[in-house]
C-alpha cells in the first residue's frame, strides 16, 4: 500500500458523519440536545455576515444593527437570532444540566435585559418598522415568550416581564394585519401566514391571548377551511424550507377537534398514495447545501417531519397513521445527516428546525 492511500483511507476512517443508525429511536436527548444548541449558542452573538431586512426614513437610523436592535442581532438575521435564544431556552428547560447551562444562562442574561428589549420596543413602534419580520419573525417571538412564559424559573419570568410589551404590540399588530389581509399568503418561505399561525396558536394558549387566538381561528376556518386538493404535485419550490399544503394541514390540526379535522383532512389531502403524495414522501434533493438558499430544502425535511407527526397524531386511520411517521422519520433522518454540511449559512438556523422537530 503506498503512502497516498494510506493517506486517503486515514481521512475516510478520520470523517465524523453526523448520522443516526436506527431512525426509529430518534428523539431529543441530550447528547443530541447538546450537538444541536451549540449552532445557536456560537451564533446568537456573531454579528456578522447579517442581512439588514427594514428600510431607513432619515440618516439617525444609519448605525450598526446591534445597537438597533440589540436583543436579537447575530444569526444573519433577526427572526433566527430570536429563534436562536428559543432554542437555549428549549434546551435549558428540557435539559438544565446540560454542559453549556451557564454560557446559555449568560447569553440569555445580557441579550435579553430590560434595557434591550426597551430598545427592540422603541425600534418597532417606529412608522418604517411596523411591517418589519411580519408574520414568520413576529410568531418567533411570541414562541419565545410563551417559552419562557411556561418555564418554572426565576430569570424566565424576568426575560418574559422584560418581552412582554413588545409581545402585546406585535399580537395588536396581527390582529390588524389579519382584518386587511384579504387571501392567506401560501408561499414556502417567510411569509407563509399558515405556519407563522401555528407558532401563534401555540403562543396564544399559553400566554391565555383570547384575542389573538379567536382572531386566528376566525381567518383560518373563513378561509382554509373550504380548502381541498391541495397540489403537493407542485412542492417543493427550489428554495422552501415550508411545505405550503403540510403547513396548512398543521394549522388545522390545531384549530379543529380530531372528528372535524379528520373530515377535512381528507378533503384537503384526498389520498396519501404514492401517485398523489409521491413529491412529500420523499426528501428533497439538496445539490449544493452551501448555498443558503438552496439549503432551505434542508430545513423544509425538518417542517416537513414535525408537521406530519403532528397530523398523523389526529388521523383516525391506523394504516395511514403509520405512513405518515415513517414518511417523517425518514425527513428527519435525511435533514440531520446534511445539516452540517451547510456551513453558517444554514447553520445559523437549522438548529432550531431540528430542535423543534426532534422535541415532538
Amino acid at each position: 500500500m503506498n503512502k497516498c492511500t494510506l493517506l486517503f483511507l486515514l481521512m475516510i476512517l478520520g470523517c465524523k458523519e453526523n448520522k443516526f443508525e436506527n431512525i426509529e429511536s430518534i428523539r431529543l436527548n441530550e447528547k443530541l440536545a447538546k450537538e444541536l444548541v451549540s449552532l445557536s449558542v456560537k451564533c446568537v452573538d456573531q454579528k456578522y455576515p447579517y442581512k439588514i431586512g427594514y428600510r431607513f426614513t432619515d440618516e439617525s437610523w444609519l448605525k450598526p444593527h446591534y445597537e438597533i436592535t440589540p436583543a436579537f442581532y447575530g444569526c444573519w438575521d433577526w427572526h433566527s437570532a430570536v429563534h436562536g435564544h428559543w432554542a437555549m431556552v428549549k434546551i435549558l428547560k428540557d435539559f438544565p444540566e446540560i454542559p453549556d447551562r451557564d454560557i446559555i444562562l449568560s447569553k440569555l442574561d445580557k441579550n435579553l435585559s430590560e434595557e434591550n428589549l426597551n430598545n427592540e420596543f422603541e425600534f418597532f413602534k417606529q412608522e418604517f418598522a411596523k411591517g418589519f419580520e411580519r408574520t414568520y419573525g413576529w410568531a418567533w417571538l411570541m414562541k419565545l415568550y410563551s417559552e419562557l412564559l411556561s418555564w418554572e424559573n426565576e430569570k424566565a419570568q424576568v426575560w418574559a416581564t422584560n418581552m412582554k410589551p413588545l409581545v402585546d404590540l406585535l399580537s395588536e399588530r396581527t390582529i390588524l394585519f389579519l382584518d386587511k389581509l384579504s387571501t392567506p399568503l401560501r408561499p414556502g418561505t417567510h411569509a407563509n401566514t399558515a405556519f407563522s399561525f401555528s407558532l401563534m396558536i401555540e403562543y396564544a394558549k399559553i400566554a391565555n391571548d383570547e384575542a389573538l387566538f379567536n382572531k386566528i381561528k376566525s381567518y383560518s376556518v373563513e378561509n382554509f377551511l373550504g380548502d381541498s386538493n391541495c397540489p403537493v404535485g407542485y412542492e417543493p419550490s427550489g428554495t422552501d424550507f415550508l411545505s405550503p399544503c403540510l403547513a396548512e394541514a398543521g394549522l388545522m390540526s390545531l384549530i379543529l377537534d380530531n372528528r372535524e379535522f379528520n373530515k377535512w383532512l381528507y378533503k384537503f389531502f384526498p389520498s396519501f398514495d404514492r401517485n398523489n403524495f409521491s413529491n412529500i414522501i420523499n426528501p428533497p434533493e439538496v445539490l449544493d447545501p452551501m448555498d443558503p438558499g438552496i439549503g432551505h430544502l434542508i430545513g423544509l425535511m425538518f417542517h416537513r417531519a414535525w408537521t406530519l407527526k403532528d397530523i398523523a397524531s389526529k388521523l383516525d386511520s391506523g394504516s395511514d397513521k403509520k405512513f405518515l411517521q415513517k414518511i417523517a422519520k425518514k425527513h428527519s433522518q435525511e435533514g440531520y445527516n446534511i445539516m452540517f454540511k451547510s456551513g453558517y449559512g444554514g447553520e445559523h438556523w437549522l438548529a432550531t428546525f431540528a430542535i423543534y422537530n426532534f422535541s415532538k
